[in-house]
């Protein structure tokens, strides 16, 4: 055997007929609609609850021949409680209705990414033996996913996108033959 007879190492050498199996599977990996309702309803709960924390604390402040000090601080940390929790009914709303529509598609061809609103979504294919690596990072509690394609182009997606943004990015490994790397 001759040295021009040794296989030439390159992109998508770990391929194997069973990654050829797994990928002939077409899979649409999207969020659930239970984590979604729950995660839209607390952003609607959130409301009342500020709304209740604002009464309770007009009622440590009035009648005004009572107050003291501690009534005073009391009402401020009701009032501080109620401005936090009513900041979290729009953002939970939003992040509700945004995983509502991600989406992605991993067929014969590569992983299909429709990241964003239903009437513009931010849309990247990448097809298998061009992923270059998938590194995880994390940030404080979420943790991302970064699948770099050979030729630049990135999709990243968080525990923020996909409620469950590590079996995807297993998904993806799997199918491109890679290892998902620490960041």
């Amino acid at each position: 055997m001759s040295a021009s007879e040794f296989p030439i190492a390159q992109q998508g050498v770990g391929v194997t007929s069973q990654i050829d199996a797994v990928r002939a599977k077409e899979m649409v990996v999207r969020n659930s609609r239970f984590p979604i309702a729950v995660t839209m309803i607390g952003g609607g709960v959130a409301l009342p609850m500020a709304v209740c924390m604002v009464l309770v604390a007009i009622s440590q402040v009035f009648p005004t021949g009572d107050f003291t000090a501690e009534k005073g601080w009391s009402a401020f940390r009701w009032v501080l409680s109620a401005a936090v929790t009513g900041s979290m009914c729009p953002w939970l709303w939003q992040l509700g209705r945004a995983m509502a529509f991600y989406q992605v598609v991993l067929d014969r061809r590569g992983v299909d990414f429709h990241m964003g609103a239903r009437t513009a979504p931010k849309e990247l294919f990448m097809e298998w033996d061009r992923i270059a690596s998938i590194v995880r990072t994390r940030l404080g509690n979420v943790q991302v996913f970064v699948v770099t394609g050979t030729d630049g182009s990135e999709a990243k997606f968080t525990s923020y996108s996909f409620f469950r943004p590590k079996k995807l990015a297993r998904l993806i490994a799997e199918r491109a033959g890679l290892t998902i790397q620490k960041g």
